[in-house]
């Protein structure tokens, strides 16, 4: 619900029901949105490998487009001195933001690009990672990428904004942040997570996991 759709949901959300993905996206209805249920994004979870053994590189994966933040996670692995591997798709009108704050950044040791990636590359990326960055500042209704982490059994870092405090469990699965600073200053502590427990935490997004209705 943004500036562009909160008028229309406010006046035709009554004509129907509507099933938001997690209840950030629900309390932002607007006043005229009949949400009768949160059910949140699924993930087979049995289908993610476990990772035991991590490696020490950070990961970031999504559009790179600003608002979700590759640029802050590149100064965050810096901060924490700790190697980076970013990975999704520049998106078209966003070459220029690839161009100029990521591009330069790009060194294949502190920072590495790898492209788009997906299916079994793109689970072993998440495995392996030490801890994977979410330095999103705007309420993302979900982040699907969080609970891939979390299937995976590497734990999290996000800024506490959006669906993120649904998703981490503060202090047992990630943590939530407030700034770069803080995030930079968590991440050697990520090391003590159990890869167990955030595995077990992701089930809570199984398919066969309980939908959440009668809001």
């Amino acid at each position: 619900f943004d500036q562009d759709t909160t008028e229309f949901y406010d006046h035709h959300g009554r004509k129907g029901s509507m099933v938001c993905i997690s209840h950030s996206q629900a309390r932002d209805a607007p006043g005229g949105a009949n949400v009768v249920a949160v059910v949140h994004n699924p993930i087979d979870v049995g289908s993610w490998p476990v990772g035991l053994h991590k490696q020490d590189y950070l990961l970031w994966v999504g559009r790179f487009v600003p608002e979700k933040g590759p640029q802050r996670a590149i100064r965050i692995a810096r901060a924490a001195r700790r190697p980076l591997v970013l990975a999704g798709v520049v998106q078209p009108r966003h070459e220029r933001f690839f161009a100029t704050e990521i591009q330069p950044h790009i060194d294949g040791q502190a920072v590495q690009y790898v492209g788009e990636v997906g299916g079994a590359r793109k689970q072993r990326l998440f495995a392996d990672a030490f801890a994977f960055l979410m330095p999103i500042t705007w309420p993302e209704p979900f982040g699907m990428v969080m609970v891939e982490a979390l299937a995976a059994a590497t734990p999290v870092l996000a800024f506490a904004h959006g669906a993120a405090p649904e998703i981490i469990e503060h202090g047992k699965t990630g943590f939530l942040v407030q700034d770069e600073d803080e995030m930079a200053a968590l991440i050697d502590k990520a090391g003590q997570f159990d890869p167990l427990q955030c595995r077990r935490s992701a089930e809570r997004f199984s398919p066969d996991g309980p939908s959440e209705r009668g809001m």
